[in-house]
Parts: C-alpha cells; structure tokens; sequence
C-alpha cells in the first residue's frame, strides 16, 4: 500500500514514492487543522457521532487529447465503496452526486492532455467542477509538473484531489484516496515537518532527532509534552519523522529517538502515514473529531444536502442476468439485447462488454436491459452487470458469456407491426411526440426513447398494441434539444426511428 504523500507549499499535498522532493508544510490546512481543534474542544463544532452524515463527491474520468485513458467505472465504485469502509466509524457516507447542470453521474467530458498528465488547465478544471461535492480527478499522472512519481495530492487552494488512476481500487490496504480526504478534512501527516527529509541513519545527528524538523516544525517527543505545537498537532498520534518512506515492513525498530533522548514508536498503521505494507490503515479518535470538526465547519457548508439513499444494502440475486443465456450463440450481432432483472434498492445498472480488455465498453443505465449494435462477428463475448444506487456500490457483479454468428444477420421486424412513425417530427413544442401504430395483427412490445449518450428519457414496457391503427403519446417534455432514438422492440425483434427535439 502506499500512502506517500508530500506536502507542496501553499496549494497542494502530494503523495509520491520517494521524499527526494523539496517541498514545505502547507499553512492553509494547519490554519484550518488548529481551528477546527480548538471548535471542537470549546464545543463550537457540533456533531453528532450517532447520526449519518451524507458526503457528496462527484469523481472526473479525465482522458488524454484523443479521450483515451480514462479509469473504468466499475474500479470507481470499488473505491467509493473501500472509502466508506474507511470512513465508516465517523458515520460518514460518500456517495455519487450527479452533476447538478448536466445531471451526469460521472463526468467523462475531460479530454486534455494538460489535466491527464500535468494538471496545468486549471481553468478547464474550474469550468467542470461540481459546486456541491468533493471533486475528485482522475488522471494518469498526477504530478503538477510531468511527476510521474506522484499517487495524488489535495490542492487546498481550490478544493478538489487529484488521484492518478492506478491508485483507485477496492483494496482497503491501498489507503491513497482515504488518505487525500484526510487532507480535504484539514489533517496533516503524522510526521508533518519531515516531508523534504525523513530522518534515517543518513541524518548527522542520528539517532537523536534535532529539536527543530527540516521543516521548521518543532519535533514532536515521545512523552506527548510538546503535541500541541509539533508533528501533526494532534494528542494521540504518537511521533513519526517520515519513517515509514522507504521502510519495508509495518514494524519500525531502526530505533531513531526523539529529541530528549527516547526510542520512537510511531503508529505505523495510521492512515496520515507512510508506511507501506500494513495491511489496513485506521484514524486515531483525535483524528477522527478533526474531520468531523471540518465537516461541520462554514468550510463545508456547500456539502450540505438532504440526501437519502433509496437503500443502505443491495443484494445480488442469484437470477439476475436474463438473457442471452450463458454460453448462447445470439441470433445476430447487429443487435443483441441483454437483459437483466430488477434489483430492490438499485437505481442504476452498470453494464460492461468485452471480449479483450482494451476492447471493452461500458455503460450506466436505468433499465434492466440494453440493445447494442457495435458488436463484432464470431466473437465470444464477456458481459457483466452490477446492480447500485448513489451509495450502495459494493454489490456484487454477476456475469455470463455469449457468441455472435459468424455472418451479418438483418434485425428482424416485430411480427404484426406493419408500420410506424413518431408525429410531429421534429419536436418544436412543448407537447408530447405522438407514435402513430398500424398494426397488421396484435403484438407486445417494450418502448424506450435514449439520446445519442445512451441515457433513457422515457420507457414503457408491455404495451399491448391493437391490429388496426395506434396512438401513444411520448412524454418527452423535460427532454433537451438534440437528436433521440426510439425504439419499440420484443422477442421477435425490434425497429428503430429518429426523433429530433427542436424547440
């Protein structure tokens, strides 16, 4: 695990793998560390540590100029979910805050070079930014200069981390994301003072720590007579002078002293830390009553809400994928549809293909079930589907295979319709689109109108159509200008019309 991270005078906190960096503790975050402290010891922070508190965070997929590079979305649901269990003794829920413009759940609109590699476009990071969340960036290389080395920083002078993308996982030893919102949560690292130079054996005054850190930060002794003005300001955080970079093992014994003298035991664990190999990291209570502190602060007032979630569990049943069966030759590759029941509690549906990962598409939708058309001939397929809602994203996934023929096959026409189109065409009002139906003979089918991202605008499945002529009106009224898709599909097969929305 790694939880490296360097302090960057003025702005920023980064986490990197060596402490060869020159850098300087940041003021704004102790000022803000110092205050929260004395709120909470005079009773002004006022939190209730038996009441849930809700956490938005809206995370950015940044991709290179050509969109490429982006984190999947399923590892972003096993970190939010790893980030609640971190969190989870505060009563501090994370959860998905879709966009409050674009209504977007992620945002995947972020394809530059100068935010994937550098995060030198500050002003296109700005203009996306989600103004009642956590903001989180995911990028390739999370070094404000090409720092390939850095694993993800808290800019405190706007807000938001950065977090490089190998580093986002499921995986509660890889603490780098709990770490970085520590951070936002005003905490300083445990050995604040030491970040340009940890002090080893390289030290001239080894073993005995100078009274002062490289930093300037008085050094913290062993009997805690000093906390309030050393190392990272905190009572029950025992001394740590940068041990844990480098350091191979979650046991420190190189037997480095404190000023006066004293062997340091360092929490090795603690989640402000560095070091590598512990298997979980944990807060101590000082360090949890700062980030509650923080969190009840004016600072966070924009991260107020009065967020419920539609369940607090999700459960995966052992029926949950539909069709194709697992194993199934599809009847045609130009449009398999797959299928997949309703979960209690999930509000949205993540569906990924592949059949090579760098071949894989993804897809959030809030229907249980879906129509792709970009497939390939006479290739095994691998899809899988997890059930989540805002909250809830550690359920489990469930997945099966199926084949696509080897030749082309036309989509065929639902048996009985004999034609259709939608009325008026294109949309410049405020009124319902009309389906006009004739029908040769009776059928069923599902209805379901998508824009040009995939998202669902409407949805009706069952509708019983009559031989002779129909009507049905599509409530798109709330739906913005821009090209749709309507799609009227069952067992037999499926057709397809544009509409266009001009108002």
């Amino acid at each position: 695990m790694l939880l490296l991270a360097v302090a960057l005078y003025g702005a920023v906190i980064a986490q990197a793998q060596t402490g060869t960096c020159g850098t300087f503790p940041n003021e704004q975050i102790k000022e803000r560390l110092l205050a929260n402290r004395e709120n909470s010891r005079s009773g002004t922070a006022v939190s209730d540590r038996g009441a849930i508190q809700y956490v938005p965070v809206y995370f950015h997929l940044v991709g290179d100029a050509q969109g490429n590079g982006k984190v999947k979305e399923a590892k972003v649901l096993d970190q939010l979910c790893a980030l609640n269990t971190a969190y989870a003794s505060m009563d501090i829920r994370f959860y998905l805050s879709p966009h409050p413009t674009t209504g977007a759940l992620f945002n995947y609109s972020i394809n530059n070079t100068n935010v994937y590699s550098n995060q030198n476009a500050w002003a296109t990071m700005h203009s996306n930014r989600h103004q009642k969340a956590v903001n989180i960036f995911i990028v390739d290389d999370a070094g404000s200069n090409g720092n390939s080395i850095t694993l993800g920083y808290y800019n405190s002078q706007r807000d938001w981390l950065v977090i490089r993308r190998d580093q986002v996982s499921g995986s509660t030893s890889n603490a780098v994301v709990p770490h970085e919102a520590g951070h936002f949560f005003s905490l300083m690292h445990t050995f604040n003072g030491w970040e340009s130079n940890p002090f080893d054996s390289a030290d001239p005054t080894w073993p005995v720590a100078p009274i002062l850190s490289p930093d300037g930060t008085p050094t913290e002794k062993m009997n805690g007579s000093n906390w309030a003005t050393a190392g990272d300001f905190l009572q029950d955080t025992p001394p740590d002078y940068n041990f844990g970079l480098g350091y191979s093992g979650c046991n420190y014994t190189d037997g480095a002293k404190d000023p006066t003298g004293q062997i340091v035991n360092p929490m090795e664990n603690n989640m402000m830390g560095y070091f590598l190999d512990c298997t979980t990291h944990e807060f101590t209570e000082n360090q949890k009553a700062m980030i509650l502190a923080d969190l009840g602060s004016n600072n966070r007032n924009y991260l107020d809400n009065t967020f419920i979630p539609a369940a607090t569990a999700i459960t995966t049943p052992t029926n949950f994928l539909v069709a194709p069966a697992n194993g199934e030759v599809v009847p045609y590759y130009n449009s398999v549809n797959l299928e997949w029941n309703a979960v209690p509690g999930a509000t949205f549906y993540l569906l990924e293909v592949d059949f090579l990962s760098a071949n894989s598409k993804s897809y959030i939708v809030n229907t249980t079930s879906k129509v792709l058309t970009d497939l390939e001939a006479n290739k095994l397929y691998l899809w899988r589907v997890r059930p989540f809602n805002e909250y809830v994203t550690c359920a489990n996934t469930q997945q099966r295979q199926f084949r696509t023929p080897t030749t082309a096959t036309a989509i065929r026409d639902i048996e009985g319709l004999d034609d259709w189109q939608i009325a008026p065409n294109p949309l410049q009002t405020d009124a319902p689109a009309t389906l006009l139906v004739h029908a040769n003979s009776g059928f069923t089918a599902n209805i379901r109108v998508f824009d040009v991202a995939g998202r669902t605008v409407f949805e009706q499945t069952g509708m019983l159509f009559s031989e002779g002529s129909n009507t049905v009106e599509l409530p798109v009224t709330g739906a913005q200008n821009g090209l749709y898709f309507v799609v009227m599909q069952n067992k037999d097969g499926q057709n397809v019309r544009k509409l266009s929305i001009a108002r």
